[in-house]
Formats: structure tokens, C-alpha cells, sequence
């Protein structure tokens, strides 16, 4: 741009305010930005001494909201780019809050903007579509999620509305994706079950918080799943890269998770090990079985079948902790571990079992040691440590199919050391999904 038709929109833009938030009319000054981006520091300094003045580059807040207004300029683009169908309808308008909207009939829109939750959950952004009902709890991404990702959910949304159909898979699970889990759903949700989440490639969403709503992040280590309503309980089947497919079952509104034998379940054979291997298990099969599931008044759990075999009484303080890790081990699903008669220590057919009682982290040497014991029985490994593991402990473990826990003598939980034993231990949040929190955020 050459330095004469700088010169107007430099003057204009040295006696313009210096700050420029994004809830304020300073938008114009953003646009003016926009228009001279271009124009160099070099020139924008021989300006100033032009003008007489002295002038600093532009501030931060400035810049942000700069930046903020491309990326939805980008978005729009994106958007006519891919979808000329709704090109016509969709608008990008420049004014505080930025968003991206598609019209719908009678003054309704479907719109795609960066938003926080409400405090004290606005620690970080999140893409959100919502619309065209307010009460619906929004659709949320990851701040980092690509651009096609977004414009295309954004599509799919306003083609269900505009066509009153329901919106297409697996786009109406908040996944970018076709996958296992969202086939699962798709099965379920033909079965009639009410699926309430489908979780896969997108680890953001919304779920009730004390006060409105929050974003909730799932992490890698709870695998792939669903979560089904049932009869004053929520269902959740879950498929994770080591241990396979398992299910467990909640009431509604809080508690803790229960662990389902999905070997009995399914095979008529109770299940020794927490979970089912993933090709044994076909989908139609277990869609069936979970719907079927949704609709019990009472959900059987791994831990009922242990318990009504097995009675574990207690005595010294000893035989507590170890009756209480024999009720954990089978509230998650270890169907053969149970207690000796004198409740001094526990015993499998399927594992063998090693309490490791020093103060010292388990090592490498120490988990190949016990894995060479248990190999020459012919049983799984099953560690309870009163101490940690180093990382070479537990990677060894994970390749040996090895579950390592460290125990809570005084709370008397089992927490979990390598990724396999991670896999297995339940979920102790009391998340549940959002409906009808929009208002909870800012907007």
C-alpha cells in the first residue's frame, strides 16, 4: 500500500481511542485495522512524525479483538466454501458477541461462537453451537478444533432444523467421525434407548454443574463410550485399548459406579478380569443387551454376584484392609478374588496375588520378579502396593497384561499405578449430562 493512502486512515486511526475491549463500539477501530493491515511499522511511524504525534503500535487488547474477527471471517469463508447450499443464509456479523449464524424461520437461528461458561468455570474457551432453543444445553468443542470440523457440525445442525429431520450421524453424537462408539449409539438410539452421551474423538461436554453448566474434559484413560438412561440409573459401556469392552451402572443423580459382568452378561460365563476383549464382542449383541439393560428396575452388578457367593466378615484391622480391597477389587469386576477364611490374605485361581509391603517403589526388577512367579503358576499378575511404581515398572506391567494398584490404608480405595489397572478403576465423578443450562454461560 503506498504511504499516500495511508496517510487518512493513520490520521484517523492516531486519534482514535487507544483501547479498544470487545463488549464496547470500538469494533469500527478494528475494521480500520483490518483495512491497514497491511501498511508496514515503518510506514506507520513516517506517518506519525507526519502528523506530529508519537504513537504506539496497537495494544494488545486491540490486536486480540483484531485476530478475533479474522478467525470468524476465516469461518465464514470455510463455511460458503463447503456448504454452498446455506451460503446465502449465513451471516457474520461484526458486532460484539462475534459468532457465525444461520437463519432459520420465524426470527430463530443455529449459531457457532467461542464462549466461556460462567464463573467459576470459565478457566477456559470452548466452541459452542447452539440453537435454535435456548434451553438446550449448547454443543461444545475443543477451543483447538479445526475449522472444517466446526463449519460442517455447524451445517449439519441448521440443514436438521431447516428440514425438521433429525440431525445426521455422527454429527448429532458432537463427533467429527464414524467409529465404534458412534455406531454403538446409532444401534442403541434405533433400539429406542434414551443415549444421553457418545464420546470418542471429542473429549469436550457440557455437563450439570452446582450452578448452570460446565465444560467437562474426559481423558484418554476412560476410553471410548456411551451413556445410556435407565430406570432411575444411568449405563455406561466403555471400550479402552487394553482391557477391551466393560459396562457399569449409576443411579440417577449420584453415587458411585458398579461394575457389570459383561462376560456374564452376554456369554453366560462370569468374568474373572474386568472387562471383555474387544473382538469378542459383537456390537448388535451388545446394543441389545444394553437396551434390554435400560429398561431393568434394577441393573445386577459385578459386585452383587461376588458378594452373594462369597461372605467376607471382618476382624483385626489387617483383615479390614483386606476385606475392603477384596469388596474394591470386586466392585470393579475381579469376580475370583476373594478372601481366606482367616481374612489374612486374598486369593484367585486367575491371579496370582502379591501384597508388596515395603516403603520402597516397586522397580523394573521387582514387577519382572513377580511376573516370573506368576508365569510359572500360569496366572495373571495382581500387585497391592503400599507404595508407588516407577514408570519402567508399570510399562513392563502393561506389556505383562499386569494389574499394579496402590492401596489407601486409611480411606481403604485402590488407586490405580499402570494404564491396564487406570482402565479398570471406576469413575468416581458425579458428572451428568447438561440439559436445558444455556443460561448458565456467558454470552
Amino acid at each position: 500500500m503506498p504511504p499516500s493512502s495511508t496517510g487518512p486512515a493513520l490520521r484517523e486511526l492516531f486519534f482514535a481511542r487507544r483501547r479498544c475491549p470487545l463488549r464496547s463500539s470500538g469494533h469500527g477501530v478494528v475494521r480500520r485495522w483490518v483495512a491497514i493491515a497491511s501498511t508496514s511499522q515503518e510506514q506507520i511511524l513516517t506517518h506519525s512524525q507526519e502528523c506530529g504525534v508519537t504513537v504506539d503500535f496497537p495494544s494488545s487488547d486491540m490486536l486480540a479483538a483484531m485476530g478475533n474477527l479474522l478467525v470468524y471471517e476465516a469461518l465464514g469463508e470455510r463455511f460458503r466454501t463447503r456448504h454452498p447450499d446455506l451460503a446465502g443464509r449465513l451471516q457474520v456479523p461484526h458486532s460484539h458477541p462475534l459468532h457465525l449464524s444461520v437463519p432459520l424461520t420465524g426470527g430463530q437461528s443455529v449459531v457457532l461462537a467461542q464462549l466461556r461458561f460462567a464463573k467459576p468455570h470459565d478457566y477456559t474457551p470452548v466452541w459452542a453451537i447452539a440453537g435454535p432453543k435456548i434451553s438446550e444445553p449448547p454443543r461444545i468443542w475443543y477451543s483447538t478444533t479445526g475449522m472444517d470440523v466446526l463449519v460442517d457440525a455447524l451445517h449439519a445442525r441448521a440443514v436438521a432444523e431447516l428440514e425438521r429431520d433429525e440431525e445426521q450421524t455422527p454429527w448429532k453424537w458432537d463427533e467429527p467421525a464414524a467409529g465404534e462408539i458412534v455406531a454403538l449409539a446409532d444401534d442403541l438410539a434405533a433400539r429406542g434407548a434414551d443415549v444421553l452421551v457418545a464420546v470418542a474423538q471429542n473429549r469436550c461436554r457440557a455437563v450439570e454443574a452446582e450452578r448452570g453448566a460446565k465444560a467437562e474434559y474426559f481423558e484418554r484413560d476412560q476410553g471410548d463410550f456411551v451413556v445410556v438412561q435407565g430406570l432411575g440409573c444411568l449405563v455406561r459401556v466403555s471400550r479402552k485399548p487394553l482391557s477391551g469392552w466393560s459396562a457399569s451402572v449409576r443411579a440417577d443423580g449420584g453415587g458411585v459406579w458398579q461394575r457389570l459382568d459383561l462376560g456374564d452378561l452376554l456369554f453366560g460365563e462370569p468374568s474373572v478380569v474386568p472387562g471383555v476383549e474387544s473382538d469378542h464382542v459383537d456390537r448388535a449383541t451388545l446394543a441389545g443387551l444394553v437396551a434390554d439393560l435400560a429398561r431393568l428396575s434394577r441393573v445386577p452388578t459385578a459386585e452383587d454376584r461376588a458378594l452373594g457367593r462369597d461372605g467376607l466378615p471382618a476382624h483385626r484391622s489387617q483383615a479390614v484392609l483386606i476385606e475392603s480391597a477384596a469388596r474394591e477389587l470386586a466392585r470393579m469386576g475381579f469376580a475370583d478374588v476373594v478372601t481366606d477364611v482367616t481374612c489374612s490374605r486374598l486369593e484367585s485361581k486367575t491371579f496370582h496375588i502379591e501384597w508388596w509391603n515395603r516403603s520402597k517403589s516397586m522397580g523394573l526388577g521387582d514387577v519382572q520378579r513377580l511376573y516370573g512367579a506368576a508365569a510359572v503358576e500360569g496366572r495373571r499378575l495382581l500387585v497391592l502396593s503400599d507404595s508407588s511404581a516407577t514408570k519402567p515398572a508399570c510399562t513392563f506391567a502393561d506389556q505383562a497384561k499386569a494389574f499394579v494398584f496402590t492401596v489407601d490404608p486409611e480411606g481403604r480405595r485402590l488407586h490405580s499405578c499402570n494404564d491396564l489397572a487406570r482402565e479398570v478403576v471406576l469413575d468416581e465423578s458425579s458428572w451428568s449430562p447438561a440439559r436445558g443450562l444455556l443460561d448458565g454461560l456467558l454470552r
